[in-house]
Parts: structure tokens; C-alpha cells; sequence
């Protein structure tokens, strides 16, 4: 019986408990159907270790002292893979990325842990500032001198469809001896649709 005229005298003939039975059923096979007409969303990532070969490595300074690198770094007694930026005797260490963003990207964060090596005799007086700069704008910073990974999620609001500009710094807020710092496995997560 898929003939509404005949299907209408039907219904109207059912218990009104039956009524509500079937109203919730229609109201389940409108979301079930919904579904099915949404564009399944695909996790996108882009790793900054993987990319590593095609940063540009700046001072905001003169380079003397500074040491960057991208090789596992073991902070706390955990290892990861990472960008090693040690900062310059005087001003920032600059890692610089030029990232495509896909048209349909959505909720978008970087995700990174920082942390100063295992090893490093840095003094508790002794601070590093990292920060974070999308396409000019500070985003996240942090000054410590933790021996521990601190891990962070930054929620990020990108133009898409465009090639955004990320710049990880670092910065010896004393003395830059023993400032090791090191950016754990950084990487943009986020959601793409269909065009």
C-alpha cells in the first residue's frame, strides 16, 4: 500500500498510541534520510615534521648561537619526533611554513607538545618563550622551562582555499645557554567535504 489516498483512512483508523508510533518513525526515517544526503567529512592532516625540508629557518636577529633541526627529542624520558630551535644568544629562532588549505577545511587546530631536552642544565630563573604566529598574528605562546612535554590543541580559524604563513619561535627569555627547546610532533588536523 504506497497509495497515500488509501494509506490516509488507515492511519486516521489506528489507537492514537499506534499514531504516536508511526509520527516517530517518520520522524526517524527523515533523519535516517538526511544522512544520506550529507557529504561525508575526511580527516585532513598536514605534519610540520614531515614537511620539515621545506621550511624556511629565520632569525629575527643575528643566527649566532641558534641551532635548528627537526630529530627525535627526548623530554621528560619520552621521545618524540621533533623541531629542535634552540633560540639565537639574542632575539627568536624562526621555523616558517607556507601550508595550501583545502577549500572545505573545517575545525581546524594545531596540535603540539613543547618542552626544553633531556639533558639540558637550564635554570629555573631561565625561561624560553614559544609562540606561534598564523599569517602574522600571534595565535598561542608560552614561557617555560618545563623538563616535560606540555602538550597544547589551538583551535584555528584559517582563510581556506589560500596558503597560510606558520611560524614557530622560540626565544631565550635570560641566558640562551641550555635553552633546548623543542616543538613535539606539530601538526594541523581539520575536516574536508566534497567541493
Amino acid at each position: 500500500m504506497t497509495d497515500l489516498s488509501q494509506l490516509i483512512p488507515e492511519i486516521q483508523r489506528l489507537l492514537p498510541e499506534s499514531q504516536r508510533k508511526l509520527s516517530d518513525y517518520v520522524a526517524f526515517l527523515h533523519w535516517q534520510e538526511s544522512l544520506a544526503t550529507q557529504v561525508p567529512a575526511v580527516m585532513w592532516s598536514y605534519s610540520f615534521i614531515e614537511m620539515f625540508n621545506q621550511a624556511t629557518i629565520a632569525t629575527s636577529q643575528e643566527a649566532k648561537g641558534m641551532h635548528i633541526q627537526m630529530d627525535l627529542a627526548q623530554v621528560g624520558g619520552e621521545t618524540r619526533p621533533a623541531l629542535w630551535a634552540h633560540p639565537p644568544v639574542v632575539g627568536q629562532a624562526v621555523l616558517e611554513y607556507q601550508v595550501a588549505i583545502p577549500k572545505t577545511l573545517q575545525q581546524v587546530s594545531l596540535r603540539v607538545a613543547v618542552g626544553i631536552r633531556d639533558g639540558s642544565r637550564i635554570v629555573p630563573s631561565n625561561l624560553v618563550a614559544f609562540s606561534v604566529r598564523v599569517n602574522g598574528m600571534r595565535v598561542w605562546g608560552k614561557q617555560t622551562n618545563s623538563l616535560h612535554w606540555q602538550e597544547v590543541e589551538i583551535p584555528l580559524n584559517l582563510p581556506v582555499g589560500d596558503v597560510s604563513r606558520f611560524e614557530f619561535a622560540t626565544e631565550a627569555l635570560g641566558s640562551h645557554q641550555w635553552t633546548w627547546a623543542v616543538w613535539g610532533e606539530p601538526e594541523l588536523v581539520g575536516w574536508v567535504g566534497e567541493e
